[in-house]
């Protein structure tokens, strides 16, 4: 879980898991599906920082507002996440082919 003051220019996010450990992830795109917002993150590792370019790899968190900060939650519910992978590859292929 993670939270962004709400600073629409501050485009890292830190998240930390169970053992604290804290990973940097940049936040691509924010999508909506069925009224919940959802955040589009690639994970940023040393190498990325030092220039390196590999194939990225797009984490999709749940996105809920808390006041004035957003908090980035995992989706830990398979149909949920599964839903929302279903959606992602209809709005590619869609892309795709304009």
């Amino acid at each position: 879980m993670s939270e962004n003051n709400g600073n629409e220019q501050s485009r890292i996010i830190k998240t930390q898991d169970e053992n604290g450990q804290v990973y940097n992830f940049e936040l691509v795109d924010i999508m909506e599906l069925e009224g919940q917002e959802y955040g589009l993150l690639v994970f940023l590792d040393e190498e990325e920082a030092q220039g390196e370019e590999e194939e990225q790899e797009v984490v999709v968190m749940r996105l809920n507002k808390e006041n004035d900060s957003y908090i980035f939650e995992t989706i830990e519910d398979d149909k949920e996440f599964n839903k929302i992978i279903a959606y992602l590859e209809t709005d590619s292929d869609e892309i795709e082919e304009s």
